[in-house]
């Protein structure tokens, strides 16, 4: 677990753009930011098809649209002919907040969707997983922008843990 760990949050660290500019290359600027990874164990008891359950039924309660899902295992799966330990990435969205945010600062597209992943590691262990932007950023955005940004975390928060708890 500890590896895909590492693996996650380096993966998005990598494509993730930040507040301060760093010279351009090629024409690219680069900008980074302080970014915070989440996550929980899901409950031994619940099993990976229920906390996917509880996770898409509190996103329709907090009002975050699902728009989406990467099923990486399979692919996975594929390409190495060996079964692989389940692993999805799921998209969420608030259209509204997701307007707000980018008229405030268009590199806030970066966030967006609202990733939330569930996975399976090497002992078996399910885990919810996220990446959240740091509260300097949710912060600095203006007042309304900010309100909005923050509902849409404590909702991103509160989906993970219904996830690890089965809660429908």
């Amino acid at each position: 677990m500890y590896k895909i760990s590492i693996l996650i949050s380096l993966l998005l660290a990598l494509t993730m753009q930040s507040a301060v500019a760093a010279e351009p290359v090629d024409g690219i600027s680069y900008t980074d930011v302080k970014l915070q990874i989440a996550r929980i164990q899901v409950q031994d008891s619940v099993s990976f098809d229920d906390a996917v359950e509880s996770l898409k039924l509190r996103a329709n309660q907090r009002n975050l649209k699902f728009v989406g899902v990467n099923q990486i295992y399979k692919e996975i799966a594929s390409l190495t002919g060996k079964p692989a330990k389940r692993m999805e990435i799921f998209n969420f969205c608030d259209g509204l907040t997701a307007n707000k945010m980018l008229t405030a600062d268009p590199l806030m597209v970066a966030f967006m969707p609202c990733r939330i992943a569930i996975i399976e590691d090497m002992q078996g262990k399910r885990w919810v997983i996220s990446m959240m932007m740091d509260i300097k950023l949710i912060q600095a955005m203006p007042d309304e922008t900010r309100k909005s940004a923050e509902h849409v975390m404590e909702s991103m928060k509160d989906m993970m843990v219904a996830a690890s708890k089965g809660d429908l």
